[in-house]
């Protein structure tokens, strides 16, 4: 019993900070990252390959755990009316550690970068980095509520992937094809999925959501011709294997999204929400046997899946 009750309130205590940072989601940037990495080149020295790889995880991490707090930061009003169950309009976590916490995920995002760019000779991680520090911090405090806010979410998620590339060490590997062709079809979609969820606390519009889901079968369509391209030079059956996995996949998002569309109440939109970050994941890792004929790549991206699944069980995902 003494034990029991020394751990819970250190539990209850940190509960709430991951809810606020939303850490199953996260899960979700890590597979970006691992996905760059593979988009690009390895460099002819591969001493620093693992470093530079676990140091990316960090930097992607630090800023998206640090978006997710500021994001709860500027909302704070508004969540106090809509969500007050939220850490901070609750009282469970104070304005002071958020920003805090906020300030300390980013800075160390953007450390864990420069040590990057120092290790690989190159600014491009940093660059990288710092670009989208900005896009975070511009969607959460000044272009959420404007038409400009999914663009500002989808080119959040588009660097990010680019984030992950830039482990080739130049900004050269950025301009190839793969890296850009695979940002694009995820600002896309990650655009669409900003849009689709706009109004998820509430009774959403039903043309809202169907142009918000063409746009993220747009981006869909996108990976998709990517992955058709990129399966190319593989062997029949793994090209055909990559193929369909996407169209499983692209099949299963668009059923819980048109039943969003039909009953928009939010529950529904929310689910569909939840469905679009987490098939990230399992986008990511079709794309990286699209790329490599890598079955463990794949897989070990495949896995972050897991804790995002067991972890949303008690924290959300929005």
């Amino acid at each position: 019993m003494p034990e029991s009750s020394t751990s819970q309130p250190s539990t209850s205590r940190l509960l709430p900070v991951l809810q606020l940072i939303r850490l199953p989601a996260v899960f979700t940037a890590l597979a970006d990252i691992l996905l760059g990495r593979l988009l690009v080149p390895f460099p002819t020295d591969a001493s620093n390959t693992l470093p530079v790889l676990i140091l990316l995880l960090i930097a992607s991490a630090g800023l998206y755990l640090s978006g997710m707090v500021f994001n709860d930061v500027f909302d704070r009003h508004l969540d106090a009316q809509q969500r007050p169950g939220r850490p901070l309009p609750s009282g469970r976590v104070s304005l002071r550690v958020a920003v805090c916490l906020g300030v300390l995920l980013m800075a160390g995002g953007l450390a864990a970068a420069a040590v990057v760019s120092i290790l690989a000779k190159s600014p491009a991680s940093l660059v990288v980095a710092l670009a989208l520090a900005g896009c975070v911090l511009a969607y959460d405090g000044l272009l959420k509520t404007t038409p400009l806010g999914p663009l500002a979410m989808g080119a959040c998620r588009s660097l990010n992937l680019l984030l992950g590339a830039t482990a080739a060490g130049s900004f050269d590997a950025l301009a190839q094809g793969p890296p850009l062709f695979v940002a694009l079809g995820m600002g896309l979609y990650i655009t669409g999925v900003t849009w689709f969820a706009r109004n998820e606390s509430g009774t959403s519009d039903r043309r809202q959501l169907t142009a918000a889901v063409m746009l993220i079968n747009v981006g869909l369509a996108t990976l998709v011709t990517f992955a058709g391209l990129a399966t190319s030079d593989l062997k029949q059956n793994a090209s055909t294997s990559v193929l369909l996995l996407m169209a499983l996949i692209i099949v299963s998002i668009n059923r819980r999204l048109i039943a969003a569309i039909r009953d928009p109440r939010p529950e529904r939109v929310q689910s569909g929400v939840g469905i679009l970050l987490l098939s990230l994941v399992m986008i990511d890792a079709t794309l990286a046997l699209a790329v490599k004929e890598n079955t463990i790549a794949a897989l070990l991206i495949a896995s972050l899946l897991i804790p995002a699944i067991l972890l949303k069980r008690w924290i959300p995902l929005t």
